[in-house]
């Protein structure tokens, strides 16, 4: 009896700590949160194919969309820096964002960069061209300048070169500063991509070589790649690949990253 009372209890206090999660909302891009200087945290997300930003409440409901334009032919990227007084002291919400163009070549192929900072209203506060990163960083006891990481591919050698600018405020929430750096920092890009991807990696500093492995859904090894710290990315033609979801990360000193989601069309 004792026996039989002891495992109701256990299966009770299971059912009672793993029954708290419970799905809330499903956004249909990926969404995350921001904490704004006065309006507290919303969630927001990056709409590509409409080329717009949407940012909600915490009960999930609308509270703006803001239009981010791209020149024709380019997609957006990424979406960072979500704030109210960050890069001016008005009253509307503002942002930065990048954008990239596939440009095939008779032999191979190149990316072009842009990137753009905004308010809430469309009106362009500074554009960067050539702009693939975005970054504000901490340059005094409380000063932040915004550091815009540029590259020309379309020459050989390809053309870098960095932007700084003067912003008037400080990052919130989303976009704090870390003393201490990610670990390793993956991106790819077109996803999903019919032809080529770019997976983007940034090894830490004491890493000189590592193995990039892509996996299928069932979880056998497709792809493996010997990565090094001269680049930071290498380009995976997909054309062989079946459609469908793909994982890939990244693996050195018998320690694995995380997984990323890859889709091939």
């Amino acid at each position: 009896m004792k026996q039989i009372l002891s495992t109701l209890i256990l299966m009770f206090l299971f059912a009672a700590v793993y029954g708290q999660i419970t799905l809330q909302k499903t956004y249909n891009y990926s969404a995350t949160v921001v904490k704004l200087e006065t309006l507290g945290y919303k969630y927001y997300l990056m709409d590509v194919p409409a080329n717009q930003v949407r940012i909600y409440n915490m009960d999930h409901s609308l509270f703006k969309t803001i239009n981010c334009s791209v020149p024709t032919g380019y997609y957006l990227a990424e979406i960072k820096y979500v704030s109210e007084n960050l890069f001016n002291s008005d009253s509307q919400i503002e942002l930065a964002y990048s954008y990239y163009k596939y440009v095939a070549t008779s032999t191979s192929y190149y990316y072009m960069y842009g990137a753009k900072v905004i308010t809430e209203s469309g009106t362009v506060l500074q554009p960067i061209d050539g702009a693939q990163y975005l970054y504000v960083n901490k340059t005094g006891d409380s000063e932040y300048k915004l550091f815009a990481y540029c590259f020309d591919y379309s020459v050989f050698p390809e053309k870098v070169w960095t932007n700084i600018y003067n912003i008037s405020g400080s990052p919130v929430f989303s976009a704090s500063i870390s003393d201490k750096q990610q670990d390793i920092l993956l991106k790819a890009w077109p996803n999903p991509a019919s032809e080529v991807i770019r997976l983007e990696y940034e090894l830490p500093a004491n890493v000189k070589s590592a193995s990039l492995n892509v996996y299928d859904t069932s979880g056998r090894k497709v792809k493996n790649f010997t990565i090094d710290s001269h680049s930071d990315h290498i380009a995976m033609n997909v054309n062989d690949m079946a459609a469908g979801t793909y994982l890939y990360n990244i693996e050195y000193d018998n320690q694995r990253t995380i997984s990323k989601k890859i889709v091939v069309q």
